[in-house]
């Protein structure tokens, strides 16, 4: 019965967890159509959206196309303790011009700060933390991973670019300053460039912390 119970106890974990994941590969959204207003997407400010592409695709169909006046965001809730990932997966092409920023937030809405601001820029060719002007070359015509491995427990963030590390820092520490223990939105800033793809997005635990979790609350039931 105990076994059971256990069970039950680590399935309805999981469950709990699962409800707190979030993933968009943009492949439900009709091809070329406006992302605000789907899946929980809505741009900064006035024609500032995006539009799905089956130009280039991780997962097919579609990406989203961040190009020109689009200042695309998605705001979540509820991300305030333990560790968690977030990943986008990019596509710049060689041809690509000018500035373009992946933007993380602790907080969104009447008051604004930026946990991570990366930049992509065409003529240094490189990817850089604008916050600590750390830099890595640019990968063009290929799909890219951008990590952000985020410890609100401890306040701490990593950031990798193709699974090398880019930036290191504390969470709260932005731009505005006095930043809070939170996931609060992400921002796909085109800034007048031309076209960068993203797909396959997520918000997720971090495994080894959902592991420990699960083998905390068996080992509390066999000790009944």
């Amino acid at each position: 019965m105990r076994n059971t119970v256990a069970l039950l106890v680590v399935f309805a974990l999981c469950a709990g967890t699962a409800n707190a994941n979030w993933f968009d590969d943009f492949d439900s959204y009709a091809t070329g159509s406006q992302v605000v207003g789907q899946g929980g997407w809505e741009e900064w400010g006035p024609g500032c959206g995006a539009l799905t592409s089956d130009v280039q695709a991780l997962s097919v169909p579609n990406s989203v196309d961040v190009l020109g006046a689009t200042d695309l965001v998605h705001q979540y809730e509820g991300y305030t303790e333990g560790q968690w990932i977030y990943t986008a997966w990019t596509y710049v092409p060689n041809d690509f011009a000018g500035e373009s920023y992946f933007i993380l937030l602790n907080t969104f809405g009447a008051t604004n700060n930026w946990s991570i601001q990366v930049r992509f820029d065409s003529a240094l060719n490189v990817i850089e933390s604008e916050f600590e002007t750390a830099q890595l070359p640019l990968i063009t015509d290929e799909w890219v991973e951008l990590r952000t491995e985020i410890d609100l427990d401890a306040d701490w963030m990593e950031f990798y670019y193709g699974g090398v590390l880019l930036s290191a820092k504390s969470w709260t520490e932005g731009v505005s300053g006095g930043g809070a223990l939170n996931i609060g939105a992400v921002d796909l800033f085109a800034n007048g460039a031309t076209s960068i793809y993203y797909d396959n997005m997520s918000l997720v635990p971090e495994p080894a912390s959902l592991g420990l979790v699960v083998l905390g609350v068996l080992a509390a039931l066999r000790r009944r």
